[in-house]
């Protein structure tokens, strides 16, 4: 696996809000990862160029530009660079949390909301709230509340058997064992290894194995592979396969997807 160069939070960070909203604006190299790391207040974390992983608690969000990610106050994440990336922040303070998300969420970012966070990158830090710079971000704090979530994150699992067999996976996404043959590696039935990813994670394996596989479609889509060694890694049997399930689960082909 790739080793990736740790880099501190932004000095903001670390530092009370002096405004409702903070913009935080970020050049971020390629397998930089950002430090684990916490606020008093709720962040929304936004890349205008190029693709995220966003680790919290024990979910992973892939993140491409027409998504951010909101986290709540006091939650430890971690932002991972799969490429190089623009990052745009928001801190939001306390007082204008009661309208967004209670926990973490992917959210889809509209063409206005784009538009609006392009605008408000410019924002200076001493901006004035009651002023048009103030609005702007009082109209991305709405339109954050409005914003539809995706269901793009992956929980992992946290028993050791499960962990074995996730861990293959992401390293090996191509292999096509079953339950029944995961559980002659592992010391455990088919039975009880349904059963533990349906309560640990939420969804079934296969389920799990698909999202895995978006997941790692997009980051490698990012990186610049081909549709056809992408299809073959996942362990499709022809690109087209690949390309009939991106399509069914974002409505559009790989080829758009990281272009909209």
């Amino acid at each position: 696996m790739t080793k990736l160069r740790q880099i501190a939070p932004s000095s903001q960070s670390r530092q009370a809000l002096e405004k409702p909203v903070t913009v935080v604006n970020r050049q971020i190299a390629v397998n930089c990862a950002i430090e684990r790391h916490q606020h008093l207040w709720g962040q929304f974390i936004y890349a205008s160029k190029g693709v995220l992983a966003v680790n919290i608690g024990n979910e992973r969000y892939i993140v491409p530009p027409e998504q951010g990610v909101w986290v709540p106050p006091q939650i430890e994440h971690q932002v991972i660079a799969l490429t190089r990336v623009t990052l745009t922040s928001f801190y939001v303070d306390l007082e204008l949390l009661a309208c967004l998300p209670p926990s973490s969420s992917l959210l889809a970012v509209s063409s206005f909301l784009k538009a609006l966070i392009c605008e408000a990158s410019n924002i200076p830090p001493d901006y004035a709230w009651r002023s048009p710079d103030g609005r702007l971000l009082r109209l991305i704090v709405d339109q954050l509340a409005i914003a539809e979530q995706v269901t793009l994150n992956l929980p992992y699992p946290r028993d050791l058997r499960l962990m074995a067999i996730t861990r293959e996976l992401q390293q090996n996404p191509g292999n096509g064992n079953s339950l029944e043959q995961w559980g002659n590696l592992v010391g455990a039935s088919a039975r009880t290894l349904s059963r533990l990813f349906k309560k640990e994670t939420g969804m079934t394996y296969s389920q799990w194995r698909q999202k895995l596989n978006l997941q790692l479609a997009i980051t490698a889509l990012a990186g610049g592979e081909s549709i056809t060694n992408i299809a073959l890694n996942l362990g499709y049997d022809s690109p087209s396969a690949f390309i009939h399930m991106f399509k069914k689960h974002f409505g559009i082909s790989p080829k758009k997807y990281l272009g909209a």
